[in-house]
């Protein structure tokens, strides 16, 4: 019975045993204290990176470099949980709140009821497609005081935004006043116009509430907002643990700059005492010779 034996894939040279030992320590930064939402392997490339910037092979530049990674950590951690303070206070209902108290024209328990979109920054178009929306409502309830069937001919470009939400998955060769009466089926066209406005307003009231005065109604979040992150940022505490990281990370730098002018120094001074040593050993003249020889 033949035995196979495992065929080694590591480094077999001392140099190379060596080298596998100190990314070995490198790595082994990493095992513990990270967190498994935090980039573990980004954070190893920053740490070898800085290991190779400082030629840090030893064991004590390692410990330098491990308190300043560790700083920049908790910074960075401090960072991620004031963001995540702040995205919260955003998205409560305290803003929707004081945002109806300051705002006017809402219920008082319309701040339950707001849509998340009007708090955010990023509303995917929400907002604009809202305006558009109002456009929609007036141009049909213009079309409704003034209609004529000459009027509702020349919709298409006289209510172009009511032509394109009636017309919306219809056949472009169909007439408007068709496609009104099949989508909304009353018995007049006048009254599918006013279907339209119906329909929008029970869908969408807030879209409809938003578009009456959008500007003002973004300074006013945009205040609120900016008065939530002042206080769920905390500047003073923030500010304080922000100097505390920054100087820890500013001494470990230094300590790793004293480290190599002190290794300098040493070596300096080993040279010196060299050149110091050779120069007091006496020489020998070549043209003198032995005792010996000069007896002869």
């Amino acid at each position: 019975m033949s035995i196979k034996l495992k065929k080694a894939t590591g480094p077999v040279s001392q140099v190379g045993k060596q080298h596998a030992s100190k990314n070995a320590r490198k790595s082994s930064i990493f095992v513990k204290g990270y967190l498994e939402s935090e980039d573990q392997e980004g954070k190893q490339i920053e740490f070898e990176a800085l290991s190779a910037q400082w030629g840090a092979d030893d064991v004590s530049r390692q410990m330098v470099l491990r308190s300043i990674e560790y700083a920049a950590l908790s910074q960075e951690r401090m960072m991620y949980t004031e963001r995540k303070r702040i995205e919260g206070r955003m998205m409560s209902t305290d803003i929707a709140r004081i945002f109806c108290e300051r705002a006017g024209g809402f219920d008082v328990l319309d701040f339950m009821h707001l849509p998340s979109w009007y708090f955010k920054k990023d509303d995917q178009g929400v907002k604009q497609w809202s305006i558009e929306l109002q456009h929609v409502v007036n141009e049909a309830q213009d079309l409704k005081t003034h209609y004529s069937d000459q009027l509702i001919a020349q919709v298409k470009t006289k209510y172009p935004n009511l032509y394109t939400f009636v017309m919306e998955g219809r056949s472009i060769y169909e007439a408007f006043g068709v496609a009104l009466g099949r989508r909304y089926g009353q018995s007049n066209p006048i009254l599918n116009i006013q279907a339209v406005v119906n329909g929008i307003e029970k869908e969408h009231p807030y879209s409809l509430k938003w578009a009456r005065d959008p500007d003002r109604y973004q300074i006013i979040i945009d205040g609120i907002r900016a008065e939530q992150m002042q206080e769920a940022m905390d500047l003073e505490k923030s500010t304080r643990y922000a100097t505390n990281f920054q100087n820890r990370i500013m001494k470990g730098f230094q300590t790793l700059v004293a480290l190599n002018q002190f290794e300098q120094g040493q070596a300096c001074l080993q040279m010196e005492t060299t050149i110091t040593s050779d120069s007091l050993t006496p020489s020998k003249n070549p043209r003198e010779g032995s005792a010996d020889e000069n007896s002869v």
